[in-house]
């Protein structure tokens, strides 16, 4: 969700409302501007108040690594531990927590590697190239319609 109101926003440098970004990720304002606030706190994008307010990026969308975003939203990393503390008598609980530690840090680093390589602009463009064609091969309901 984060991700495609950044894409969204590199379109355009002054910006959107928050009812425009949730409306092309399809979800409620409110529940979008709580993603937006975290993204702000951030610095990754700025906030308009008032009217004609809204949202825009804090820079170019070629300078926001995925990995960044993940590690705003995200910050536990993919994986976290469970919330019931292990049994320390028995062998396998003694030893959970540092054992699934470690992994949980190969699995975050694994991924942020692979975030670090893309950009916000690099999604925005996959998802206009692969939209356009969608788009162009997808009739509209009212087009539907017309032919039934």
């Amino acid at each position: 969700m984060a991700v495609h109101a950044l894409a969204l926003l590199a379109q355009d440098h002054d910006g959107y409302p928050s009812a425009y970004l949730a409306g092309s990720v399809n979800t409620h304002a409110v529940f979008l501007r709580r993603v937006l606030g975290t993204l702000a706190r951030a610095g990754l994008i700025e906030t308009r108040e008032g009217r004609g307010g809204g949202y825009r990026l804090a820079r170019p969308a070629a300078a926001i690594r995925l990995s960044e975003v993940y590690r705003v939203m995200e910050p536990d990393g993919p994986l976290t531990a469970s919330p019931c503390e292990p049994n320390p008598r028995c062998p396998v609980g003694a030893g959970m927590r540092s054992a699934f530690a470690a992994t949980a840090a190969a699995a975050r680093e694994g991924l942020e590697q692979a975030l670090a390589g893309q950009t916000v602009a690099d999604v925005a463009r996959g998802a206009l190239r692969r939209g356009r064609t969608v788009s162009a091969h997808t009739s509209t309901p009212a087009k539907k319609e017309k032919r039934t």
